[in-house]
């Protein structure tokens, strides 16, 4: 029997439109004068845990600190107000978990087919409310689409019927049946139909004569549709004290995560509560204690310690992955020794340990990359990938440090150094000719190779002097990365 499933390539393209989505969602957030966080873990970024699996809290993916909105973000590469649903399973519906307040995101981006990470934006970000979109499903305004196939999962989709502009353009005209819009430069008009599905669906103009609007911007739907929110009144930390004791999940959820954040005047005793409770949800609890220990209180950083020294047997390591993700979130050397302690363990499953890695990338910190670095020479290929990206992220304030570990450290740790100063650049490669040994020669040509362009072009033709067999050896590199044969594949 077939089995549901999506390749690792289509994956990874759904996951970096929804963390496009969601990235850019927060920009335009704080540029309204909102103060968003990233809500639902992982949002924002395209990292595949292949063999933990993580299943969180089902909740929006931005949380506005001040106000209390949330926000599910809708990365799309083909504009359509859609939300994935389940006609059977009720935790699985498009409004599962969300409040009539709540508001939905809609953004296109265009997909670069070469990498799936490189995202162009293409439509202004458009908002719609869970209250009007619940509406218009109830009333019958919306259509439902069947799976495209085994690849896409078992989810059906519910589309709330929307029409756009296809470049920019100037509202010609709003009529009774139709919107009419002139491109700019002038060309050939838009029109637009505002009764769709044999007149069982209706359009609202969203526009009126005379606006301006984007490329992709949504002018009619059978909701309503705002591209600018109106910043309400903040709220306090007893807004969200009184949600860490709602019965619902996500708002509890939700409410532990902004204390860490919004204050501390009177909810530690609450957060202990919920932290303690043997019946709360594990992820709640952790974001309870996360939100303690951001405070220094010393039970939320024993919660999650032993979580992470406790046997398989006893937590789960999905439970344990989390709360390096947890930790790595709390900016305090804790945190960091806490990471390097799993880093470290041979002992623990290698993807938690490739995990403690990732982590560590949020740490830009000497004692990190030293601990990132000595996984270079021994651990298994996916901690010392993980490792690898890791440093990079922290690699510009510990460039000297790591110039001195590639020449006088381990030469068995070289690989990784190398990998990350080619894509770091901003030192002189020609200063480490000098007593450089025939590995660390091998390496400096790889180095100035493959990162010709991170450095300044004089002192790359200085090593074509200081020593000709390293220039050599690293123009190849030039030719060979230069050519379009160098990422030409087989299918």
């Amino acid at each position: 029997m077939a089995k549901n499933f999506k390749s690792d390539d289509s994956f990874l393209r759904k996951l970096a439109v929804g963390a496009a989505g969601t990235n850019a969602t927060i920009n335009r957030l704080k540029a309204m004068g909102f103060n968003p966080i990233e809500l639902e873990r992982g949002s924002t970024g395209f990292k595949i845990w292949k063999k933990i699996k993580i299943k969180r809290v089902r909740v929006p993916d931005i949380l506005c600190l001040n106000t209390g909105i949330r926000f599910e973000s809708r990365g799309k590469t083909k504009l359509e107000i859609s939300m994935s649903h389940s006609l059977n399973d009720p935790k699985r519906a498009w409004d599962a978990g969300m409040r009539d307040d709540d508001l939905v995101s809609i953004v296109v981006f265009e997909q670069n087919d070469d990498s799936p990470v490189d995202l162009k934006r293409i439509s202004p970000i458009h908002f719609v409310s869970v209250k009007d979109m619940r509406k218009a499903f109830a009333a019958g305004q919306v259509s439902i689409t069947q799976p495209k196939g085994v690849e896409e999962g078992s989810e059906i989709r519910v589309m709330w019927t929307c029409a756009a502009a296809n470049q920019r353009s100037v509202v010609f005209a709003v009529e009774s049946g139709r919107i009419t819009l002139t491109p700019i430069p002038e060309a050939r008009r838009q029109s637009i139909q505002l009764s769709r599905s044999k007149g069982k669906i209706t359009l609202l103009s969203q526009v009126c004569a005379g606006d301006t609007v984007e490329a992709n911007q949504i002018v009619a739907s059978v909701v309503p549709v705002n591209t600018n929110l109106q910043c309400p009144k903040s709220v306090t930390e007893a807004y969200f004290i009184d949600k860490l004791a709602s019965v619902n999940l996500s708002e509890r959820y939700a409410a532990a995560k902004a204390l860490r954040y919004r204050g501390y005047t009177t909810a530690k005793p609450l957060l202990v509560a919920r932290m303690t409770d043997a019946d709360e949800d594990i992820y709640v609890q952790l974001e309870a204690a996360a939100a303690l220990a951001a405070y220094s209180e010393p039970s939320g950083w024993e919660f999650m310690e032993n979580k992470l020294r406790s046997p398989v047997m006893t937590v789960p390591l999905e439970t344990q992955l989390e709360t390096v993700i947890v930790a790595s979130e709390i900016p305090k050397s804790r945190s960091e020794q806490l990471l390097i302690q799993v880093l470290q363990d041979s002992q623990r499953d290698d993807e938690l340990r490739a995990g403690a890695a990732w982590a560590l990338g949020q740490f830009a910190t000497i004692t990190s990359a030293t601990a990132l670095v000595d996984t270079f020479n021994s651990s298994p290929l996916e901690i010392k990938v993980e490792a690898a990206r890791a440093l990079l992220r922290i690699a510009e304030p510990q460039i000297p440090h790591l110039i001195n570990l590639l020449k006088n450290g381990d030469s068995a740790k070289r690989d990784g150094l190398s990998w990350v100063l080619a894509r770091t650049g901003q030192f002189n490669p020609s200063d480490m000719i000098l007593g450089a040994d025939e590995n660390l020669r091998k390496w400096m040509s790889y180095i100035v190779g493959y990162g010709k362009d991170k450095f300044v072009q004089g002192d790359v033709e200085a090593i074509c002097k200081a020593d000709p067999e390293v220039y050599f050896a690293a123009s190849v590199l030039w030719q060979i990365v230069a050519s379009w044969v160098n990422d030409l594949r087989e299918y």
